[in-house]
């Protein structure tokens, strides 16, 4: 069943929670129309930087458990080293493994332009 107007008896073109115009509500359609142009902006704008300030925190977290952790591995390795074989050997060891790592970082250092 259609609607009818009670003075003309022709269907309505209203919508129900809209008032009756001529081409429909412009207001509603400008306004739309802007909020749809500011989501675009704001999506091309913020979303990138949001993205990347939450990597900064998830790698600021991770390196502050991580550092420890690294450190206190390295602990337990010579304590469990210096059971099997002499402290000086295994300062050795470690020794030797650092220089070697410090050289090859050393080497795939970049050089400042002159």
């Amino acid at each position: 069943m259609s609607e009818t107007s009670a003075s003309s008896g022709t269907p309505s073109t209203t919508t129900p929670g809209r008032p009756a115009s001529g081409g429909g509500d412009w207001t509603d359609q400008v306004t739309d129309l802007i909020v749809e142009n500011v989501d675009k902006v704001r999506s091309h704008t913020t979303g990138p930087i949001l993205e990347v300030s939450k990597g900064m925190v998830y790698a600021i977290v991770a390196l502050i458990l991580g550092l420890p952790t690294v450190v206190l591995a390295l602990v337990g390795t010579v304590r469990l080293l210096t059971i099997f074989i002499p402290a000086w050997a295994v300062y050795l060891l470690f020794g030797i493994i650092f220089v070697l790592v410090g050289v090859v970082l050393w080497s795939k250092r970049g050089r400042l332009p002159t």
